[in-house]
């Protein structure tokens, strides 16, 4: 090798150190950031609804059909690969724009942090949401935002979610688009029928979970469980009855009796529940249920059978 190839050679390989020293700088910057819990935290899915993020984690529906307002129903999405399933339902049979939403985040692979809160625009494109909660999984969090609800395209539902900085955690941004889920015909009333009799499944409540938690539901609505969580919360006065509007969903409400060691002692807990076809090999049916209190501190149900 030539002196002044071997120059350039030694040029380029301390150029080549120095990008590398730069990367892993910016890596470690970064670390030290998310570990301290500093600063803010923004997370959007790229809109499938536009053209040039070809690749997202939800893909948009292309249904000629499907509804171009806020309508009650189960919409899923994929968020970084962690599932996220949001149920907007009416709560008036006066007022046909006032309703609720509920979203289940699946940060670990069964048990999710929840979301809740009123809103107002339900058969419009838009919707605001003044009171949102959110319930941290594991650690028992819980806290107030505010959400949005659009719908960029037919069939499509984008949900943005907004935190103020607390003294121990950043700012907040979430986005978040979800097609309806085909596999529950939202347009079919509900019925008693489809959902009494026993389920099996696994109870979540931000603290804990139980695995082979079974509830029973009578042919009247009646919701009850022998089993408790958290050491000793009980449901109590448990019912279902179909939702209010004619579509597939069901109104739930349990109270909890007061107790030693329950976070949720002497609460009335509502919120939403839906029977549809199992993925699950060998099952046919899943239970999903969702309840909280009035500050948004809740449980979530997923049950096959």
């Amino acid at each position: 090798m030539s002196i002044s190839s071997l120059i350039i050679y030694q040029q380029a390989k301390s150029a080549s150190l120095v990008a590398w020293r730069h990367v892993v700088l910016c890596l470690v910057s970064s670390l030290l950031v998310v570990a301290c819990g500093g600063g803010s935290s923004t997370s959007t899915v790229a809109d499938p609804s536009d053209p040039s993020n070809p690749s997202s984690s939800t893909q948009p529906v292309v249904n000629p059909n499907a509804s171009t307002t806020i309508s009650p129903g189960v919409y899923t999405a994929l968020s970084n690969g962690k599932e996220i399933t949001s149920i907007v339902m009416r709560t008036s049979a006066t007022n046909a724009a006032a309703g609720q939403l509920y979203a289940l985040q699946f940060n670990a692979p069964l048990d999710p942090d929840i979301y809740s809160g009123s809103i107002s625009g339900i058969g419009s494109n838009s919707a605001s949401m003044s009171n949102l909660a959110y319930f941290q999984n594991v650690s028992g969090t819980l806290r107030a935002g505010t959400a949005n609800l659009a719908v960029p395209s037919a069939g499509l539902l984008k949900t943005t979610v907004s935190y103020t900085a607390t003294s121990t955690e950043g700012a907040r941004d979430l986005t978040w688009f979800a097609n309806p889920d085909n596999r529950l015909k939202i347009e079919t009333a509900a019925t008693l029928e489809s959902v009494q009799g026993k389920w099996v499944g696994r109870w979540s409540y931000a603290y804990g979970y139980i695995e082979n938690f079974s509830l029973s539901i009578s042919d009247t609505g009646v919701a009850s469980s022998s089993m408790t969580f958290q050491s000793d919360c009980q449901i109590s006065n448990g019912t279902v009855v179909p939702a209010v509007g004619g579509v597939n969903l069901f109104s739930v409400s349990f109270n909890v009796p007061n107790a030693t060691q329950c976070f949720l002692k002497s609460q009335n807990m509502t919120g939403v529940a839906y029977v549809t076809s199992s993925p699950v090999p060998g099952k046919t049916q899943r239970l999903q249920w969702i309840a909280t209190a009035a500050d948004g501190r809740g449980v979530s149900y997923r049950a096959e059978r």
